[in-house]
């Protein structure tokens, strides 16, 4: 056998990184916007103040500047100066040019501060090519720079100047960049993002210098009134608002403003909020619970966990605890207004009337909190929850859960005897369905064709005997309908009669002869017992109508039948029901003999 030598051997290799496409992953994928390089630059300056005062308990006061210059037109500089604890030469080799390396090294270090120095740094590529660092540690006599290139170069050298502790980036803003962030856009976003910082602030640039964070943060005051609490969140949100709820929570706090503004429930305001007094994210979907819609809120938390791009909040138990004690501030707020200051509740719950019932009819405890403030309409004119409930613990009251039912019959009730509710809207009708879970007593009931006999005026004793003929010969001619006529009386008077379908009438003109054949082939039909009176269809006849009273006069029975098959075909047009085939027929037919009855006395 030979000897063969093995020359294979297994050898390492590094991975290489295209640094322009890490950049272009940042702009795509991580940051909703470029906007977040001041804000990384913002975030970086504050936790290198931290980490010195950590290193020198006689360290003063920390301080940030931001420098701007307009070069040219199409050309700006921008710096970031800070008198943190600065970077060491190994410490800019390893941070600042090891993508993914964080100068937050130690667990500990790492819990007190949200930014990481060298992921942070990339952003600023978003809008330069190049990087420029000066920095001095506190640990050296001697300061260095660093020159970053998008292209993945870049350069350490001693800094030939003597400078302080602390770091200084600096920025080089061309063309469209440097339009998009002029002066103003950037004093605007460095307010946004930190106005909640302790650290002093400053911006140098063309128009003179001036503090970037030296509002008035209502928490931080010994004593607040709640005027000047609204006064900040009207600013802050530029819109006015009912009042404001303090929001205590573990390392959370801040306020959440009620709006003026009507919303809906699938809108979700902007908001602030802050992590270590820097600005995260405006939108709350993560904190703020649904219900809390018609909020604006400004929050600050000391132990939320940031995601990698520092614009939302992982899911955590931290998250999770947070969220509770808003929802909890809120809802507790709302409770004490129910106890103390109801007419505020009230002028809220009707702004936000169908917002806060989409809620109601999910949560138990907003439906509780709220239904006796929710406004609906009625016969009555507009009831609150409360004097709904009310009344249906002395009486029946019915509801509609069609609209066009409700106008059918407000038409023929109007505000006379009962209370309808107008359930026709949405979530309405679920609303008053719950109300009976929670208040098993009450008299609430839906309305269907039974309810008008309940609630129509019976006729008086002498106009039942004078129509008593004519309701007889209305059954009659109306039993080809499969229509019971009813002796009524309700205004307004001239209305002759009122058509009501019943179960039956839903379905004429849809059902063909052997529709169900095979479905029913198995059934018995003598299981299936109608009463031949009792039809489900109903005409009521008003006894108050002058033409039924001059008809019951008539006695030829022809033109009796022929007025009375008019009027129903009538009242079902004036109900915006859709005629059949048959009562098209008859509308034709009864029109012509109505004119050839009135040609009779010209002949």
């Amino acid at each position: 056998m030979g000897n063969h030598k093995n020359t294979d051997k297994t050898e390492d290799y590094s991975f290489q990184v295209d640094l322009r496409g890490i950049i272009r992953l940042l702009s795509e994928n991580l940051y909703s916007s470029e906007d977040v390089f001041l804000r990384e630059l913002l975030q970086n300056a504050v936790d290198a103040i931290e980490a010195r005062k950590a290193a020198e308990p006689d360290f003063g006061a920390g301080q940030i500047r931001i420098s701007y210059r307009r070069e040219t037109k199409n050309r700006a500089r921008l710096i970031f100066a800070d008198n943190g604890i600065g970077l060491t030469r190994e410490e800019i080799h390893t941070f600042l040019s090891v993508i993914g390396q964080s100068s937050k090294r130690g667990a500990l270090e790492r819990g007190n501060f949200i930014g990481q120095f060298g992921i942070g740094l990339l952003s600023c590529f978003l809008v330069a090519d190049e990087i420029l660092v000066r920095s001095r540690s506190l640990k050296e006599e001697a300061g260095h720079r660093w020159l970053g290139k998008s292209d993945g170069t870049y350069q350490v050298a001693k800094e030939p100047e003597e400078v302080s502790v602390g770091t200084e980036v600096i920025l080089l803003l061309k063309g469209k960049m440097a339009a998009r962030y002029h002066e103003e856009e950037v004093i605007r976003l460095l307010k946004e993002y930190g106005f909640l910082l302790k650290t002093p602030v400053e911006f140098d640039g063309d128009g003179g210098t001036r503090r970037i964070n030296d509002g008035f943060i209502p928490w931080r005051q010994p004593f607040c009134s709640n005027e000047e609490i609204l006064r900040f969140g009207e600013l802050l949100f530029e819109e006015e608002f009912f009042g404001a709820v303090p929001i205590k929570g573990e390392g959370l706090t801040g306020y959440a403003f009620i709006s003026r503004k009507r919303t809906n429930a699938a809108f979700m305001g902007q908001h602030k909020i802050f992590l270590k007094d820097m600005l995260i994210t405006e939108d709350g979907r993560e904190l703020i619970p649904k219900w809390a819609f018609f909020t604006r809120c400004i929050l600050n938390a000391e132990d939320l966990t940031p995601m990698a791009s520092r614009e939302g909040f992982v899911a955590d138990y931290r998250l999770s605890r947070a969220r509770n004690d808003i929802e909890k501030s809120i809802f507790e707020y709302f409770v004490a207004l129910s106890l103390y200051d109801v007419n505020m509740l009230k002028q809220l719950t009707s702004v936000h009337n169908v917002a806060i019932k989409s809620l109601a009819v999910e949560n138990e405890k907003i439906y509780k909190l709220f239904f006796q403030f929710l406004v609906f309409s009625s016969n009555r004119g507009s009831l609150t929850g409360f004097q709904l409930l009310e009344a249906a613990k002395r009486g029946t009251i019915y509801y509609c859960t069609e609209v066009e039912d409700y106008r059918r019959a407000y038409a023929l009730l109007g505000n006379g005897a009962g209370i309808l509710i107008n359930a026709g809207y949405i979530y309405d009708t679920k609303l008053l369905q719950l109300l009976r879970r929670y208040h098993p007593g009450i008299r609430l009931e839906v309305f269907d064709e039974a309810s008008y006999g309940e609630l129509l005026e019976e006729p008086e004793e002498h106009i039942r005997k004078e129509l008593e003929e004519l309701l007889k010969a209305a059954g009659e001619a109306l039993k080809p309908f499969n229509c019971k006529a009813v002796l009524k009386q309700f205004d307004p008077a001239e209305s002759a009669a009122f058509y009501v379908p019943g179960e039956d009438g839903l379905f004429d003109g849809v059902l063909t002869e052997g529709s169900f054949s095979d479905f029913l082939g198995e059934f018995d039909p003598g299981n299936f017992v109608r009463a031949e009176d009792n039809y489900g269809t109903k005409l009521y006849l008003n006894g108050k109508n002058p033409l039924l009273r001059r008809l019951s006069q008539v006695r030829d029975a022809e033109i009796t039948r022929t007025m009375i098959e008019v009027i129903y075909v009538h009242a079902m047009l004036a109900g915006h029901y859709t005629l059949g085939e048959k009562e098209m027929g008859i509308l034709n037919r009864g029109l012509i003999r109505l004119v050839e009855y009135g040609l009779g006395d010209f002949t």
